[in-house]
């Protein structure tokens, strides 16, 4: 619900604020007093395009705030969620228009861009009139009316969730058929490398093994040399190490037998004895290992050759990474391999749910058909007490148009919503065609068809301020009597902002205001003022009589205004 809208420097508009109530609230005034401005300021809040030429004269910017109670309305509360936006029971939307910078908009005190305050702007309100982006001028919005009116909106939901499944299979069988074509034409490669790797039987450490390998074939030669002279040194030779210390180890025990006191020296000289001889013994068995082998180490370079190739090839640094290469290899045949499988169950499932979504099609057309003319009926029964009964309504239900988002089903497409899209056709005189009706109904035709369909449609649920302007163009006496109690009953469930010329509906106002433009210091304000008891009075008095009212038209006014209130019901639907 709208509860404050503040303007300031908008056309002739210095600064206003004003407070709207629940119900039918009704603006009156002069032609040219503001009331348009007033609706046009809603409509930037709706992120209408416009230019800084409405910037008040000599005034650097103007700005528009909306306050609006948003307690009943879980769906903005959960749109504000989404976006990060702080989401309480009262909403502030804010829009800022500069003759030098750009236009700026905040939703609860955060930038954010035209688009998101149009999308939020349509969930809070609707305008019905002249203006272009209204409701009736969006075709696309022609089949959420009908399905609506029909009931058709939980069929429908089920048909949109069959529909994002099948969308959602269609787009993984893209994918897998994208990998499996990737993985046909790698088959033969992989194939191939596995078959390498396997025939070249690699172990994880065989190269650091063969590295150890070749070093001592390669230098065989010198270390049996070396470990021969060492031996020799220390026991074959004559006067070797083991014989000297031999005689030393004879010696010392002779000596101890005359001075026990060396008796100690002897016992290390005997035990460094026995290790020399354990060390000799150690260098026989290592000459007897040491191999003279030029082929051995010919195929040791073979095979360090062969493993250095393979690591180049299959850009690897060690033989454990081709190892884990040929894993990958042979993980990726068997994936081609299941992706057949996989991509059959697939299609499998997608002619399931082909079935199941034809039925629910089918159970929609059906549906919207048998809508479309019972909303016929009903429409033209509503625009005849609305002025309009010559006036000829109907849908037109075409093919979905094909593009990304439709389907294609056994031939047949599909859109997001159904098998169809709908158009409201009109006719609003008799002997002519139906033709479209967003491009040939006026804007006070609009209004009331919107009026007529609102009427229809409304039994609670949705809280919207639904704004009608224009909607008293083309009609008076009974015919507007009978819009102004529509009007009232609409107020029964949506707060409905109404700008009027006539007596007739204003009276039905459950707040009534009066827009009027003055001249102060030489510039002309608009000012708007809420009225109350002999002030509706007066304004229904001038509204009938103009400038001279006289006691007859206080009286009629007075008697216009009792029979408004007769059996009038409030927003919550109690008989006052």
């Amino acid at each position: 619900m709208l509860v404050e809208l503040h303007i300031k420097n908008l056309a002739i508009i210095d600064q206003l604020r004003i407070e709207f109530g629940e119900g039918l609230n009704v603006l009156t005034g002069e032609t040219g007093a503001g009331k348009s401005i007033i609706i046009n300021a809603l409509n930037l809040i709706l992120g209408d395009r416009i230019t800084d030429e409405i910037i008040r004269s000599h005034e650097k910017e103007c700005m528009v705030e909306a306050l609006f109670d948003i307690s009943a309305n879980p769906r903005v509360r959960q749109w504000l969620q989404d976006k990060g936006i702080e989401a309480t029971d009262n909403l502030v939307m804010k829009r800022v228009l500069s003759r030098k910078d750009k236009t700026k908009i905040y939703i609860n005190g955060q930038l954010a861009t035209l688009q998101m305050a149009s999308n939020l702007g349509e969930e809070l309100l609707n305008i019905y009139g002249q203006h272009q982006h209204q409701l009736l001028r969006r075709v696309e919005r022609h089949l959420d009316i009908l399905d609506e009116f029909g009931g058709l909106l939980p069929l429908r939901a089920e048909y949109q969730s069959v529909y994002r499944e099948i969308k959602q299979m269609d787009q993984r069988l893209r994918e897998l058929r994208a990998e499996q074509e990737r993985g046909e034409k790698e088959r033969e490669l992989w194939a191939f490398q596995l078959k390498e790797i396997e025939a070249a039987n690699l172990r994880p450490g065989e190269e650091e093994e063969l590295k150890r390998e070749h070093h001592l074939l390669k230098n065989a030669q010198k270390l049996m040399q070396m470990a021969e002279s060492c031996e020799r040194i220390l026991y074959s030779d004559e006067e070797s190490v083991v014989e000297k210390l031999g005689k030393i180890e004879r010696d010392l025990e002779a000596i101890s037998q005359l001075d026990p006191t060396l008796s100690p020296l002897k016992e290390v000289i005997s035990s460094a004895l026995l290790q020399l001889e354990e060390a000799s013994g150690e260098l026989k068995t290592y000459l007897g290992k040491i191999e003279l082998d030029p082929y051995r180490l010919e195929e040791v370079e073979l095979r360090l050759e062969e493993i250095q190739r393979l690591k180049h090839k299959y850009k690897a640094s060690s033989v454990q990474e081709i190892l884990n290469y040929k894993e990958q290899i042979k993980r990726g045949l068997q994936g081609v391999d299941n992706l057949g499988a996989e991509i059959s169950q697939l299609e499998k499932n997608r002619k399931q749910s082909e079935e199941k979504i034809q039925k629910l099609a089918q159970r929609l057309s059906e549906g919207r058909r048998e809508a479309a003319h019972l909303l016929k009926k009903e429409i033209e029964a509503e625009l005849a007490t609305l002025g309009m009964d010559r006036t000829t309504f109907g849908t037109q239900m075409m093919e979905v148009s094909p593009g990304v988002d439709s389907l294609t089903i056994k031939g047949a497409l599909m859109g997001p919503r159904g098998g169809e899209e709908v158009e409201f056709l009109i006719s609003p005189n008799i002997g002519e065609e139906p033709r479209p009706l967003s491009k040939i109904a006026s804007g006070g035709e609009l209004s009331r068809i919107m009026l007529a369909i609102k009427k229809i449609l409304t039994k609670g649920g949705e809280d919207q301020t639904l704004v009608f302007d224009e909607v008293d163009a083309g009609i008076g006496g009974e015919t507007a009597e009978v819009v102004g109690r529509k009007l009232r009953d609409l107020a029964r469930y949506h707060q409905v902002l109404c700008v009027t010329h006539l007596p007739q509906i204003a009276s039905f106002g459950q707040a009534h205001y009066r827009v009027a433009k003055k001249e102060v210091e030489g510039r002309t304000i608009t000012s708007v003022q809420r009225l109350q008891g002999e002030m509706v009075v007066e304004e229904i008095a001038r509204m009938l009589g103009g400038k001279r009212i006289t006691a007859a038209t206080r009286a009629h006014a007075q008697e216009m205004l009792q029979k408004a209130q007769n059996g009038k019901v409030d927003p919550q639907g109690q008989n006052r």
